[in-house]
């Protein structure tokens, strides 16, 4: 407390003192105790080259959705940062990629915004989802819907989350429609009623040497693996994440380095983001994320995956009245690339999700205010109180955090 205390009188101290931005920078890095983003800190460091190949094409695979048409690679793309690029995302029956999946019309619409992938296998992460519905506990256990037992016989907690789109019907199942084995397979079952019934499906999808199978199937005996389970699966998925999607080093590491220098605007914008911007509160640490979970009041929108659709976030997994629209502290590495944002990509550009940490109503018109707000007063009571502190007074303030933002 006394370090953020006396961070708040320098960086708001007038005169040739405050006019010194590399000085304020300098104080900035000695309390926060910033350094360069560690990127081969992965989990799956030592995987062997098979390994990440069979996560690779089981990446990119159909066989392992209900209808054979989608593949985890279709809602994580290159060109737009390992997500997809949509509010939220597309998943059974969609077509093409991007927007033209949501152009298309006929696809399921998954109730939250897909997390782009980069740097999720840092060893840095311990919840995973926008609700955390997967989670390392700090007694040694994984959390997750399939149980602490079976999840406990995965390796780690992104093992366990690599594995769970597979057992969703808005994201691989579909339907249960004619020659969709896994979706009438799965059919009104629990979670780990649902994970068994699914691996059975698979196995016999890659035994029986259907199309698209042969391929991995191949590798994998190379490899000594006997049988494509859901198991089998989920670590090699999470292999290939942790070791082809790792951060790459920003223009913020290069400058924490001493390799390179910011614009004064960066400058700036980083000591807002340290000091009265209050973001570090919750954006801490080399990847901008505490791995907890607040409250910022987002609009509910059409499309929650709860009762009346809501999305009452971390809740929906705690089943606390503490959690009630709590989502986990996205991190901010790559951020400029991966808009739309928030849990249901509500909001278009990096400006419009900073103004509603401090001025819930502004990304709203009139018209807009009188009708969504109606049903929007619990998630903004929910709102963390950390957010009354935040002084962004001043438009020019605000562009230069979006700018230290962007080199992150």
């Amino acid at each position: 407390m006394k370090q953020f205390l006396l961070l708040l009188m320098l960086l708001s101290t007038t005169g040739t003192f405050a006019d010194d931005l590399d000085l304020k920078m300098s104080v900035i890095k000695e309390l926060y105790q910033l350094s360069p983003k560690e990127c081969n800190d992965i989990r799956f460091k030592d995987a062997s080259n098979e390994e990440i190949q069979l996560g690779k094409l089981l990446f990119e695979s159909k066989v392992l959705s209900g209808n054979d048409e989608i593949a985890c690679i279709n809602c994580h793309l290159d060109e737009f940062s390992i997500t997809d690029g949509l509010p939220l995302a597309i998943g059974v029956n969609g077509e093409g990629e991007g927007m033209d999946r949501m152009n298309h019309g006929m696809g399921v619409i998954v109730p939250r915004n897909a997390i782009s992938l980069i740097g999720v296998g840092h060893k840095s992460f311990s919840q995973f989802f926008w609700d955390g519905k997967v989670s390392a506990g700090n007694d040694g256990n994984i959390y997750s819907q399939l149980g602490t037992e079976m999840s406990n016989t995965f390796s780690n907690a992104l093992a366990v989350a690599a594995v769970m789109p597979l057992l969703e019907r808005d994201e691989l199942i579909g339907s249960n429609r004619k020659n969709n084995e896994i979706s009438k397979a799965v059919d009104e079952k629990l979670y780990n009623d649902k994970f068994n019934a699914v691996s059975e499906v698979i196995v016999k999808k890659f035994r029986n040497n259907g199309p698209g199978t042969k391929e991995i199937n191949e590798l994998a005996l190379s490899m000594g693996i006997q049988q494509i389970d859901l198991k089998i699966i989920g670590e090699h998925l999470a292999t290939f994440i942790a070791n082809e999607f790792k951060c790459s080093e920003s223009v913020f590491d290069r400058y924490l380095a001493g390799n390179s220098d910011l614009t004064d605007t960066q400058k700036r914008g980083a000591i807002t983001f340290y000091g009265e911007g209050r973001c570090a509160s919750c954006h801490s640490g080399n990847f901008f994320t505490n791995n907890s979970f607040h409250s910022i009041g987002v609009y509910q929108g059409k499309f929650g995956p709860h009762s009346r659709h809501r999305d009452i976030g971390r809740a929906g997994v705690t089943f606390r009245l503490e959690d009630l629209y709590k989502f986990r502290t996205p991190t901010l590495v790559n951020i400029k690339n991966t808009s739309p944002y928030g849990h249901n990509g509500s909001f278009e550009t990096l400006e419009d999700v900073v103004i509603q940490h401090f001025n819930p109503v502004y990304i709203f018109s009139e018209e807009e205010r009188k009708n969504k707000f109606l049903d929007a007063g619990a998630a903004l009571g929910s709102r963390d109180k950390i957010l009354g502190a935040i002084r962004i007074s001043k438009e020019g303030v605000l562009k230069d955090l979006i700018n230290f933002l962007e080199i992150l």
